[in-house]
């Protein structure tokens, strides 16, 4: 198998039969023979921005946007990914247009008006150990494809996994799919 770049996006075929990962979208971040993770970018939660705020009144930006689930894995860890008009000493670039910060200094930076143009925020992460995710990829349960920061940053949840299908020309509802085991 070719090796996988990252940062990608990996995105669950339809005949992916797990309850977590079943119609999700996923920001590879990281990948090696031995290790890969990422972040689910289409799963949003019930809880909004203003559940994990402190203090609520000093914070300026918008409270109602919820908490992506990242993963199964970690799910107490908290991680901002955004547009990179934002950077400090947390932050990882993930590529020229998509960094990622901690979450406290986010919400600090949107606070005081120097805040990324565009965020989200997300507990937990994906995770793979060795082999796994080739060995997932060749089971059929995932495809590869290009990060798009416009899908990671812009575009509804609910539209993103559909719109990296038809990016690679897969259409759920008229193509045809033998059930894979779970990721």
């Amino acid at each position: 198998m070719n090796e996988i770049q990252t940062p990608s996006l990996l995105v669950s075929m339809p005949n992916l039969n797990d309850p977590f990962f079943q119609k999700s979208v996923i920001m590879l971040c990281d990948y090696t023979p031995e290790t890969a993770f990422g972040m689910v970018i289409n799963r949003p939660s019930s809880l909004q921005i203003r559940d994990i705020l402190v203090d609520k009144d000093a914070f300026s930006g918008e409270m109602d946007d919820p908490i992506l689930v990242g993963g199964p894995v970690q799910p107490e860890l908290l991680w901002a990914i955004h547009t990179p008009d934002f950077s400090d000493e947390t932050t990882t670039r993930v590529d020229p247009t998509v960094y990622m910060s901690s979450v406290q200094e986010v919400l600090r930076s949107v606070s005081s008006g120097v805040g990324p143009t565009k965020y989200h925020l997300g507990s937990g992460y994906a995770g793979w150990g060795p082999g796994q995710l080739d060995g997932e990829i060749s089971d059929g349960a995932w495809w590869v494809a290009p990060l798009s920061a416009d899908l990671v940053l812009n575009m509804p949840f609910e539209d993103r996994w559909t719109s990296v299908l038809a990016e690679i020309g897969i259409d759920p509802l008229t193509t045809s799919f033998f059930t894979t085991g779970e990721a």
